[in-house]
C-alpha cells in the first residue's frame, strides 16, 4: 500500500515542477533577449521613404476638386513651373504656397483642354497660342534666380458663340485675384482697362484678339502682379497712333501730373525722331502696369523695330544716344557677346535671319516711374524663337555668358576690356549652381529631342543694362505641350507600384 502511494499521483494536485535557480533563469532570459536582437538586426531594415515634392503634395490635395480642363493646364504648365521652383531654390513652404495659387487661380482661367473638337482660344501669348509663358530670371548671375509667370485669362467658352471675344474672364479673374492677392492695388488696372476698351469696335483685332495679359511674380513670400493692355483697339477706333492712345491713357491716369512724366515724353521724343529718320515706324505693341501704389508702380511701354542688326540694338538701347555713360557702355558690350553667342555672328551692320511673323524683329520696352526725370531705361527682348539654332544652343550660350558674368563679377578682376574673356581659376568648375539647375530644370520638363533638335521652347531672351555695367538676363519659356515630358500623378504612382 505504501509503495502504491509513491507511485500514484494526481496530476492535478500531486505535480510539482522541478526548482531553477534564479540565476539560471537570469541567464536564460538575458541569452533569449540576444539571440531575438541578433535576428531582428540581421533582417534588412525597409529603405526610407523617399519625401514628396511640392507638385505631388499639391497634387494630392487638389486632385480630386478640379475638373478635366484644370487637371489639364495643372499637370503640365503646373509641372514646368513646379519644376523651375524647385530647381531655383524655393524653399518648400514658397512652393507649395505658389503652386497652391497656381491651382486654385491660374489653371481654371487658361481655357479647355487639348481635346478633339475642342475651340481652342487663339491667345497672344505665345506665337502657337499658348495663354502660358514661364520666366527664369538669372538676374546679373550672382543672385539666386527667381520664376514668374504670365497669363491671358481664358474662359471655357472663349472664341464659341456664347463668348467669342473672351470676355467673360476677365471679370471673373480679376476677382479671383483680388481674393488670393488682397494687397494688389486696382486703381490704375481700372482706369487703363476702361480706357483702352472705351469707344472701341468689340469685333475689331489688333492682328490678334487678345485684350489684356496679366504677369506674377513669384517671391519666396509673396506673389505680386502686373498687367499689361493692348492701344491698339481704341487706336483703330479713333483713328489715333498707339503713341497718341498711349500718351492719353498715361495723362489722364491718376496721379499722373503733367510734371512727373519726364521720362515718358523723352521717349515720345525718340520715337518721333526716330520715324523722321526714315526708317521703319517703331511698332508700340502694349503698356504694362505694376498692380502697386502708382506713386511706386513702373509704367513700361513695349515696342517692335523690324530692324535685327546689333546697330540698330545699340541705338534703340540708347535711345538714339540719349543714354550715354559708362555703364551702357558696359552693358552693350557684354550684349553683344550673348548676341554673337546666340546667333554665331559677327558685324554690327549683319540683321539676322529672314522670319516672316508678326512677332519678328526685336522687342524693347522703356520703364520709368512718376516724377522721374531722366531718359526711362531700355531692356531688350531677343526673340531667339525666330533666329536661334536651337534650345540646347540657348540653354548652353546663356547658361556661359551667366557663369563668366558671375565670375567676373565676384573675383573683380579688371582686365581694361569690358568683354568677358575672363576665364575661371584653374580647379575652378565653371558650371554655376544656376546653370546647372536650369539645364536639369529643362531636361526634367522637356524631351530630350524638343531641347536637342528643335527650337521655340525659348521664346525670348530679355537683357537690360544694371549699374556697373552688368545684364540682367531673364529666359522667356513656352510649355508647348507636345514637347513636354508627362509626369505620373502621385495617384498613378501608388496603383502601378501594387
Amino acid at each position: 500500500m505504501s509503495k502504491t502511494l509513491h507511485t500514484r499521483r494526481d496530476p492535478a494536485v500531486n505535480f510539482y515542477s522541478p526548482i531553477i535557480p534564479l540565476s539560471l533563469i537570469s541567464y536564460l532570459l538575458s541569452f533569449k533577449a540576444g539571440l531575438e536582437s541578433l535576428f531582428y538586426s540581421s533582417k534588412p531594415k525597409a529603405p526610407p521613404e523617399e519625401p514628396r515634392t511640392a507638385w505631388e503634395q499639391v497634387t494630392s490635395e487638389i486632385q480630386h476638386r478640379i475638373n478635366r480642363h484644370e487637371q489639364h493646364w495643372w499637370q503640365r504648365s503646373g509641372y514646368a513651373l513646379a519644376v523651375l521652383l524647385r530647381n531655383a531654390g524655393y524653399s518648400d513652404v514658397a512652393q507649395i504656397k505658389i503652386l497652391e495659387f497656381f491651382a486654385r487661380r491660374i489653371a481654371n482661367n487658361l481655357g479647355v483642354t487639348n481635346e478633339p473638337g475642342a475651340q481652342r482660344w487663339k491667345s497672344f501669348m505665345t506665337d502657337d497660342n499658348n495663354p502660358i509663358e514661364l520666366s527664369w530670371d538669372w538676374h546679373t548671375g550672382v543672385e539666386r534666380p527667381t520664376v514668374r509667370f504670365s497669363i491671358e485669362p481664358v474662359s471655357l467658352d472663349a472664341g464659341g458663340p456664347s463668348d467669342p471675344r473672351n470676355e467673360r474672364a476677365a471679370p471673373e479673374f480679376k476677382k479671383s485675384v483680388l481674393q488670393a492677392l488682397p494687397d494688389t492695388d486696382m486703381s490704375w488696372f481700372d482706369h487703363f482697362e476702361t480706357f483702352f476698351s472705351e469707344g472701341t469696335d468689340r469685333n475689331s483685332v489688333e492682328g490678334h484678339p487678345s485684350k489684356v495679359f496679366w504677369a506674377f511674380d513669384l517671391g519666396e513670400k509673396e506673389v505680386t502682379s502686373k498687367a499689361y493692355f493692348f492701344p491698339g483697339y481704341r487706336a483703330r477706333a479713333t483713328n489715333s497712333t498707339n503713341l497718341q492712345v498711349i500718351s492719353e491713357a498715361i495723362v489722364s491716369a491718376p496721379s499722373c501730373k503733367p510734371e512727373k512724366l519726364g521720362a515718358f515724353h523723352a521717349f515720345a521724343t525718340y520715337v518721333h525722331e526716330h520715324e523722321k529718320s526714315g526708317a521703319a515706324p517703331l511698332e508700340l505693341d502694349m503698356l504694362a502696369i505694376d498692380m502697386i501704389d502708382p506713386g511706386q508702380s513702373r509704367l513700361k511701354i513695349y515696342f517692335r523695330n523690324r530692324q535685327t542688326d546689333f546697330q540698330s540694338v545699340r541705338d534703340t538701347m540708347t535711345l538714339g544716344g540719349r543714354v550715354a555713360n559708362r555703364d551702357m557702355d558696359q552693358g552693350l558690350a557684354r550684349l553683344r557677346d550673348l548676341w554673337d553667342a546666340l546667333f554665331e555672328q559677327e558685324g554690327d551692320s549683319v540683321p539676322l535671319g529672314r522670319a516672316d511673323h508678326r512677332t519678328a524683329g526685336i522687342l524693347y520696352n522703356v520703364e520709368f516711374r512718376l516724377g522721374s526725370v531722366q531718359t526711362p531705361k531700355a531692356k531688350i527682348y531677343i526673340p531667339v524663337r525666330h533666329y536661334a539654332r536651337s534650345d540646347a544652343h540657348i540653354v548652353t550660350s546663356v547658361s556661359k555668358f551667366m557663369d563668366s558674368q558671375r565670375h567676373e563679377k565676384r573675383t573683380g578682376e579688371k582686365t581694361g576690356d569690358t568683354r568677358l574673356e575672363q576665364t575661371p581659376a584653374e580647379g575652378q568648375d565653371p558650371t554655376s549652381p544656376a546653370s546647372a539647375a536650369y539645364a536639369q530644370a529643362l531636361s526634367t520638363i522637356f524631351t530630350d529631342d524638343a531641347v536637342s533638335t528643335r527650337r521655340g521652347l525659348h521664346t525670348y531672351i530679355a537683357c537690360s543694362v544694371q549699374t556697373g555695367g552688368a545684364l540682367r538676363v531673364v529666359s522667356y519659356i513656352n510649355p508647348q505641350e507636345e514637347k513636354l515630358r508627362k509626369p505620373i500623378p502621385p495617384s498613378q504612382q501608388e496603383e502601378d507600384s501594387r
